[in-house]
């Protein structure tokens, strides 16, 4: 079959022999792929030693006819990432992005920009370990993954009535299961909700910087922490080891 060539992230890697990984990657133009690398725990394979997440580079692979896993016979590392294993907090929110990245994408399905948006994100995270920036960095990738996957919630009204929340100093409540804002009018009608402050609300709609809403940041991070957790039925891995790092 003909060899297909392509910008790849590594987002997860299994040690599947004492020689070989499954690795599952995000491709920029083909989406993400589970493939097969034969070797690659050689030193002197073809894909320059085992493939770690963040691994980045050029790949070759072959798709399987079938539902098996791609072959991947090439990656041709650039050097990337590397300062993110200097710092924790920010190495932690990476992977949680790689996380919900391989959770939320499908197979051959490719999204160009979010490609573009989770390596940007990435490279702001390499430069420095401040906790507002940080936090920053990954729920504004978070909500980016939201809206490339088609599941974007609402933010800016209430998903019941439509009342611009900005119409409201009051504390308002997030639904997972509505997928939305809910007013102080509607929430008694919803059991599945998490209260958030008006000044968090705005931050998660983007009305307000998230880097210019300090004390905030760590409420909005739970509050999408809520929202991954409902989609996925299970609380992500990575989210205690992000929020341990985010106490505030």
């Amino acid at each position: 079959m003909t060899k297909i060539k392509d910008t790849a992230l590594a987002l997860r890697g299994v040690n599947y022999s004492e020689t070989s990984q499954v690795v599952t990657l995000l491709t920029r133009e083909h989406g993400k792929i589970a493939a097969m690398a034969k070797g690659s725990r050689r030193p002197k394979s073809a894909f320059e030693g085992a493939i770690e997440p963040f691994a980045f580079g050029q790949v070759m692979f072959i798709p399987s006819p079938t539902d098996k896993l791609a072959t991947l016979t090439e990656l041709v590392r650039i050097p990337r990432f590397r300062l993110l294993h200097t710092h924790l907090r920010a190495m932690y929110a990476g992977l949680f992005a790689l996380e919900l990245t391989e959770a939320f994408c499908q197979e051959y399905d490719p999204h160009p920009a979010l490609f573009d948006a989770l390596v940007a994100a990435l490279e702001h995270l390499e430069q420095g370990d401040q906790e507002v920036r940080v936090l920053s960095v990954l729920m504004d990738y978070q909500l980016t993954l939201l809206a490339e996957v088609g599941i974007a919630p609402v933010l800016d009204v209430c998903v019941n009535c439509g009342l611009a929340v900005t119409t409201t100093p009051k504390d308002l409540y997030f639904s997972s299961a509505a997928n939305g804002l809910l007013c102080p009018g509607c929430e008694p009608s919803f059991a599945d909700k998490r209260r958030l402050s008006a000044a968090c609300a705005a931050v998660l709609n983007r009305s307000v910087p998230f880097d210019k809403a300090p004390t905030v940041a760590a409420e909005a991070e739970r509050a999408l922490i809520y929202h991954f957790t409902e989609l996925l039925g299970r609380p992500p891995k990575m989210e205690k080891y992000v929020m341990e790092q985010n106490r505030t």
